[in-house]
């Protein structure tokens, strides 16, 4: 089974929840077979149009910063308080940020710290 539209989508959707109500242990086996291709073909509509974000990793979040706000890293390295040679090592990720920088980016520029956290991951 594949979805090709969004209402195929909608539908198999719906078609799933009738079978989820009426009780896992109360399927036959021709419905448990149908709720398996249905979450199949859900699962591969949904992986090509919701995807699911990758996590950035930190000098990625450092390169947005420079692009969005339009700064070079000298301008950067100001607004976080750090030296030039440090934001270049943190660039390439031979150096990891300090707190201090994490709290920085954070407030001044108002990116979700788990997502600074994660990065570091």
């Amino acid at each position: 089974m594949k979805i090709a539209t969004k209402q195929e989508y909608f539908s198999a959707m719906a078609e799933i929840e009738g079978l989820y109500q009426k009780g896992f242990s109360n399927l036959n086996i021709e419905e448990e077979k149908k709720l398996n291709l249905l979450a199949e073909a859900v699962e591969a509509w949904e992986a090509i149009h919701y995807p699911m974000p990758l996590k950035p990793r930190f000098p990625d979040i450092i390169e947005y910063l420079l692009k969005s706000r339009r700064m070079n890293q000298s301008t950067l390295a100001e607004e976080l308080s750090i030296s030039k040679g440090f934001l270049n090592q943190l660039l390439h990720g031979s150096k990891s940020p300090n707190t201090e920088v994490l709290k920085t980016m954070h407030n001044k520029f108002h990116i979700d710290g788990n997502l600074l956290l994660e990065s570091l991951i």
